[in-house]
């Protein structure tokens, strides 16, 4: 692991660079010899002029052009306070430590199985989004959401001018297809040993293998499940973490935590599990039916790259969360009267988000002062 406390100082004025470099790149002319995307895409805009995410299904094929562009050129780029990984390999680096022991409150974690989780995933999401803005020059960048129960959106994320499709069995289920096929796209940044050791080792190529959950096939979430999370009345109940009940907790019957077991710090890192038989669903198998887990022949464990803690190494986890922040806004709407909770685990509406510490949790419960909406349908 690389120390990012060292490099903050560097970082912040690299971005400050970057972000001067995006604002001259709009202004280009197309003869100007400039190597950044100077394409702006056209998205939709809500009443009160605030761009909107787009249902990915929606997307015209110069804003897929546009946004897999701007992904591409961040996963090849330098992070600006560590040339030794990219800078999309640094949102790879940030997500993986969020599992550690080191920075969790007990069961209650810094990221997941927590109260923080659509929070900070809303604020993840949008330094992504800025991230995009800054290296293509184009600042009408939004991260498109994959509706998981809608067939026509899980069928526009896989094409292959977008996210790419399913995994090959003839290469290990290595995605072959799309703008991130192995031999275009290769993952710069590994959970520790200790993580690798319970989901199998992680590649250097994206691996898929849909709905395939340790010899059975599980599926997506349904409009019904939908539905039951948008009824629950409470952002969330004590304990605050993956036992929070469910019928009660917005945030943990979203997260998809059912009868789960506490977490086991053995290795330095949260690994949560649940009852044997218990269900998979919402946001957790989305994750698991996107990578796959299996066992080979010789008993090796696999999975693909949607599972380990270092799953934005799959691009398409920002859509799929993209979603989750989506039905969070939708909930928002559906309750005005409830917030993030005057105090939970210690947290609490001004407290300072891990690992960034210039962001409270209060200041990102409207996505309109982050500079995006969803339009309010189901």
């Amino acid at each position: 692991m690389h120390d990012r406390w060292s490099r903050e100082a560097v970082a912040a004025v690299s971005l400050v660079a970057a972000l001067l470099v995006g604002a001259v790149v709009v202004g280009c002319s197309s003869n100007s010899g400039t190597t950044a995307l100077s394409t702006v895409s056209t998205v939709a805009e809500s009443s009160d002029g605030v761009l909107e995410r787009q249902n990915a299904k929606d997307l015209t094929a110069e804003q897929k052009a546009v946004f897999v562009g701007a992904l591409r050129k961040l996963q090849t780029t330098p992070y600006p306070g560590d040339a030794s990984i990219s800078w999309y390999g640094e949102f790879l680096s940030e997500h993986s430590e969020a599992f550690s022991c080191d920075v969790a409150r007990g069961p209650v974690g810094a990221v997941h199985n927590s109260p923080l989780f659509l929070p900070w995933h809303r604020e993840f999401l949008s330094r992504l989004e800025n991230a995009l803005q800054q290296v293509s020059g184009d600042p009408t960048i939004r991260i498109p959401y994959w509706d998981w129960t809608d067939p026509d959106s899980t069928a526009a994320v896989f094409s292959p001018d977008l996210m790419g499709g399913d995994g090959d069995p003839q290469q290990n289920y290595a995605v072959t297809d799309g703008p991130f096929a192995k031999g275009t796209y290769t993952i710069d940044f590994f959970d520790p040993p200790a993580v690798q050791e319970g989901v199998g080792a992680e590649q250097p190529f994206l691996v898929r293998r849909f709905g395939a959950f340790n010899g059975t096939t599980i599926s997506l979430p349904t409009n019904a499940e939908v539905d039951e999370a948008l009824a629950v009345a409470g952002y969330d109940v004590s304990p605050w973490d993956a036992n929070a009940d469910s019928h009660h907790s917005f945030r943990n019957n979203l997260e998809g935590w059912r009868d789960a077991m506490l977490p086991d710090c053995s290795s330095g890192w949260q690994d949560v599990s649940e009852v044997e038989g218990s269900p998979h669903t919402m946001h957790n198998v989305v994750h698991l039916w996107t990578g796959g887990m299996w066992t080979d022949a010789s008993g090796a464990k696999h999975s693909g790259s949607m599972v380990p803690n270092s799953s934005p190494a799959d691009p398409v986890f920002f859509l799929h969360h993209a979603q989750v922040d989506r039905l969070w806004f939708l909930w928002q709407k559906q309750h005005p009267d409830q917030g993030f909770p005057a105090s939970a685990a210690g947290f609490t509406p001004q407290t300072l988000m891990w690992p960034w510490f210039d962001r409270t949790i209060a200041s990102v419960e409207s996505t309109e002062a982050l500079g995006y909406t969803y339009a309010v349908t189901n």
